[in-house]
């Protein structure tokens, strides 16, 4: 029986527009959706740090001004840099002052953390 092989996808990182880095492939931004074009099946995504467009693919567009968490693709090119959306998901209700303070708690400890488990010679469960 032949073995069948599943290609995995590169986890998505969290980011900030602004913080999007050469190396990121996938990203997740958090921002309010604005210019919502129906027939390119595009919006634009601020998320306080900066704009950036983003291609549904699923053809699943967001309102004007709600709120939405991005999960996809950062395609770059001649013209920029944009996301192709592979996920789209409603945020309105996400309390964001209590993801940030989690960001900011993650961006403090987990560098402890691993330092730890390096002293140990560990490996993460």
């Amino acid at each position: 029986m032949e073995e069948v092989r599943f290609r995995r996808r590169k986890p998505a990182v969290e980011r900030k527009i602004s913080e999007i880095r050469e190396d990121d492939t996938r990203v997740s931004l958090i921002g309010k959706a604005f210019k919502v074009d129906k027939m390119d099946y595009t919006f634009w995504l601020d998320d306080g740090t900066g704009v950036i467009l983003v291609e549904s693919e699923e053809n699943v567009l967001p309102e004007n001004h709600q709120t939405v968490r991005v999960i996809g693709r950062v395609i770059r090119n001649e013209e920029g840099m944009h996301i192709y959306g592979e996920v789209i998901q409603d945020f309105s209700n996400a309390n964001l002052d209590a993801l940030e303070e989690i960001r900011e708690l993650e961006r403090k400890v987990l560098p402890k953390v691993e330092t730890v488990i390096e002293f140990f010679g560990g490996e993460e469960l």
